[in-house]
């Protein structure tokens, strides 16, 4: 950037102006990059994280129910606490992400399962 010398109340306006110029150019060219990127970009790829997956809302689900257990196990164990409960809890947390990933669809029907149990229960008790 260069150090131009004003000298006067009028030039500082034209050099604000100009300024202002620069910048709106400058935005122009940046929204017009940032378009071309995005238009560019596969969010589906970037979801699947490039593997040949069929359902990509699954990876969703494992991501969001491995964050979800972390943070209940971080509460429980105390990860922040002491050496030990930092060891224990990141122990914990390999071993659920493992099951999790490995055993997703049962889960989802074992929770399925229990909800269907507890809304039927529910629903016979209302009768009664």
């Amino acid at each position: 950037m260069e150090n131009i010398q004003l000298s006067n109340h009028a030039e500082l306006l034209l050099r604000i102006e100009e300024l202002k110029a620069r910048k709106h150019s400058q935005e122009e060219v940046l929204k017009e990059k940032f378009q071309l990127i995005t238009s560019s970009i596969d969010l589906l790829s970037l979801f699947k994280g490039g593997s040949m997956n069929k359902n990509p809302e699954f990876d969703i689900v494992k991501v969001g129910l491995n964050t979800g257990v972390n943070l209940i196990i971080d509460l429980v164990l105390g990860k922040n606490r002491s050496i030990k409960g930092f060891l224990s809890s990141v122990l914990v947390e390999k071993f659920t992400s493992i099951l999790i990933n490995n055993n997703l669809m049962t889960i989802i029907s074992g929770v399925q399962n229990l909800i269907q149990r507890f809304t039927s229960k529910k629903d016979h008790t209302n009768i009664t």
